[in-house]
């Protein structure tokens, strides 16, 4: 469980950054652009590494029954938040009327897998996902991209449908393997 709470602490630490006022562009002066991605994407990885490290070392401790659709509306209810998570880093007319897409995917992603899973490890990986979103999404302000985008257009609201698409078979077929729960059986 450790590597699980250091993993979460790194992860939404990192996420935290730009919401200390000034921390962000402080350390995008320090750093460059380049730099302050980097450093940002390098600690959210190995925090993401963490987290699913120690989620498989944690046991199987069921706290509450789940749904019993919970799976089925996880597979149904997924392709739209890899679509949404994709939508947000494209110049995408989803991007442009929803504020936070890619909140909103990680929200959705959290909850239905919540909703499929009553076990002790996926509520301490999940619930923290979920609970981040929201309040990202309550408390944030409008604020500069590093990431420059062209003007919203429908074609690249097609091209997240089909990434988003083509991550969810990905992951459909490669969840077993990825994190031990097989989607296909």
């Amino acid at each position: 469980m450790d590597r699980m709470l250091l993993g979460l602490l790194l992860f939404f630490g990192v996420h935290a950054l730009p919401l200390l006022g000034g921390v962000r562009q402080r350390l995008i002066d320090t750093f460059g652009r380049p730099g302050y991605l980097a450093l940002f994407s390098l600690g959210s990885l190995v925090g993401l590494w963490l987290m699913i490290e120690g989620y498989a070392l944690i046991d199987n401790r069921i706290l509450w029954s789940p749904l019993s659709f919970g799976r089925s509306l996880a597979q149904a209810l997924m392709p739209l938040a890899l679509i949404l998570v994709v939508a947000a880093y494209l110049p995408t007319l989803t991007r442009r009327y929803l504020r936070h897409p890619m909140l909103i995917g990680v929200g959705l992603w959290a909850s239905v897998h919540l909703l499929a899973n009553g076990d002790l490890a996926s509520t301490l990986i999940f619930a923290p996902f979920l609970v981040y979103a929201l309040l990202d999404m309550a408390f944030s302000r409008p604020r500069k991209t590093l990431i420059p985008h062209p003007k919203p257009q429908l074609l690249y609201d097609l091209l997240a449908l089909i990434v988003g698409l083509i991550a969810f078979g990905a992951l459909l077929f490669g969840h077993g393997l990825l994190f031990g729960v097989s989607l296909l059986a």
